[in-house]
């Protein structure tokens, strides 16, 4: 296994156990709470966002929702022109 492989592998056990660690307080935190919670979230299946939201707060945080999955979105197509552009640039330099 390659230094860039383990890496990646350190990172994607890293992120799923952010995950689990995010699942888990949840869960803990509705069982102590006083059944007031409220949720908002984006699922996006192809281009087609699904949106949820529910409680006090649930307009609020479909919002906080959305915002965040714009942000990522575009950082997503700004990083992917970056590596188009640089793979370019290297293909460019290896035909000379």
């Amino acid at each position: 296994m390659s230094r860039f492989q383990r890496i990646g592998f350190i990172l994607f056990l890293i992120g799923v156990s952010l995950i689990l660690a995010g699942v888990i307080l949840l869960m803990m935190a509705s069982l102590v709470s006083d059944n007031t919670a409220s949720t908002g979230g984006i699922i996006i299946v192809g281009p087609i966002p699904i949106i949820i939201g529910s409680g006090r707060h649930g307009p609020s945080l479909i919002l906080l929702a959305a915002v965040f999955t714009v942000f990522c979105l575009v950082s997503f197509l700004l990083m992917r022109r970056r590596v188009e552009s640089t793979e370019n640039d290297i293909t460019r330099n290896l035909h000379y």
